[in-house]
């Protein structure tokens, strides 16, 4: 799929043009999926650091440092990057740090375009932190899935809270007309820590069987969800090894006649969702 890149310059001297490439943001809107990455060896920026400017831009290294850090686990009042403010940095970056114009690369995931821009622009590639894929990928294939079966966008609430009794949990998507239609969680059974990963899936798996006995609410919207909603999940399969959390994901899609789907076939969730809002293809 395709990602957006911009390089991230050291210009000590803007007047004479020259630079030194420190590091690279990636990132797909649809996906949710960003990253950033730095250098790890400063010797050729230090060099051309005659102006002792090298501090006030590894200070602004370390606002997109903390404009990522959510990226995984967002809070619900801060946005995530989009492609529009990417373009806005690379316009307004025009000083002791520069931002280049973003431009598309073909990857599977944010720090799989960040190894082929380090491999190909940057002189001192920085180690690679993430070879798993993390569910970004289920959840772009999910947004895909509802454009391509014509689901209107104002139906679907991404990062929804839904209540059932004492219970609250965030689904990654709520899809509703008035009354909740679709519910679905976004897995990565890829990720290295299978012990926090199960946890996360019996969280989801309680609060799954609360909304099949007592119904819930999707909060903010004011709108019930049915105890019979399609309660769905797009995911990420194991790699060999360690599977434990998504056996007990299984478990829990068959107990609670989840739609589970893998991320390359996520077209089935899409459908079942324009099926239930009705919509005409």
């Amino acid at each position: 799929m395709a990602y957006n890149f911009a390089l991230i310059r050291f210009v000590p001297d803007p007047a004479r043009g020259e630079f030194v490439n420190i590091g690279a943001v990636a990132g797909d809107e649809d996906a949710a999926d960003w990253g950033v990455r730095w250098i790890s060896n400063y010797t050729r920026a230090n060099a051309m650091d005659s102006a002792n400017l090298l501090p006030a831009a590894k200070a602004f290294t370390a606002t997109l440092d903390d404009r990522f850090a959510d990226v995984d686990t967002p809070r619900l009042d801060t946005d995530l990057p989009t492609i529009e403010w990417l373009e806005r940095i690379s316009a307004e970056m025009n000083n002791v740090v520069q931002v280049s114009e973003p431009a598309p690369v073909v990857a599977d995931s944010a720090e799989a375009a960040l190894d082929l821009v380090f491999e190909r622009l940057l002189v001192d590639p920085a180690r690679v932190t993430y070879r798993f894929r993390k569910k970004h990928q289920a959840q772009a294939a999910a947004r895909r899935a509802y454009r391509a079966n014509g689901v209107p966008a104002e139906a679907i609430k991404p990062r929804a809270r839904v209540s059932s009794r004492a219970y609250e949990f965030e689904f990654d998507f709520a899809v509703h007309n008035g009354s909740a239609v679709q519910l679905v969680q976004c897995w990565s059974f890829e990720l290295p820590n299978q012990a926090e990963l199960t946890e996360q899936v019996k969280a989801w798996a309680w609060m799954a069987h609360e909304i099949r006995g007592n119904g819930g609410n999707l909060n903010s919207y004011g709108v019930e969800v049915p105890n019979d909603i399609d309660i769905a999940a797009v995911y990420i399969p194991p790699m060999a090894g360690d599977n434990s959390a998504f056996g007990e994901a299984e478990s829990a899609f068959d107990e609670l006649g989840v739609s589970a789907a893998v991320y390359d076939a996520a077209d089935v969730i899409g459908a079942e969702a324009a099926h239930r809002l009705g919509v005409v293809a």
